[in-house]
């Protein structure tokens, strides 16, 4: 069952990425689904700071699907607000010595990227998911999810094209 989740959430926030890197708007429902799935995953594999993670990207990436042109001043601060949240929790674990570092730069680096992202920041968000990528493909590898972790450098490679790329 782990493998069969482990593909799917790789594979699917690798489309994510690209449909993303490609301007539609499509990938951030592909990025809300594969989140959904990364709650179970990470929970049966023991990241569990990844399992909370993924609540907040469902929530990002489900306003970036949602939003209009217009933003909302209101949703804006209620997303920076619970960002915020999320990274208290984020050091608080790191301090308390229940997170590698390893873990708190890829968790930090994909919470503030697509919070960046979602919120229009394209290049400073695909900088911070491509930093997070590439230590989150060390943490796969270290874990032995040598699927998740090689999706994890080919989502990198796609983050620093939009960071290059994207304004």
């Amino acid at each position: 069952m782990i493998l069969y989740l482990q593909i799917a959430v790789a594979l699917i926030f690798f489309v994510n990425k690209v449909l993303i890197l490609v301007g539609r708007k499509s990938g951030w429902l592909v990025g809300a689904v594969a989140a959904a799935l990364g709650l179970f995953y990470f929970y049966l594999i023991g990241l569990y700071i990844y399992t909370a993670l993924e609540v907040c990207l469902i929530v990002l990436m489900s306003y970036a699907f949602l939003k209009k042109s217009e933003r909302s001043a209101r949703v804006e601060t209620a997303l920076r607000m619970g960002t915020t949240v999320m990274m208290i929790a984020i050091a608080l674990f790191a301090f308390s010595g229940g997170l590698t570092v390893v873990e708190l730069i890829s968790c930090t680096g994909l919470l503030w990227g697509t919070y960046l992202m979602a919120s229009g920041s394209l290049r400073k968000g695909w900088a911070l998911c491509g930093v997070a990528h590439v230590f989150a493909s060390y943490l796969g590898y270290d874990r032995g999810q040598v699927v998740f972790a090689d999706f994890q450098v080919a989502s990198a490679i796609v983050s620093l094209i939009g960071a290059t790329t994207k304004k």
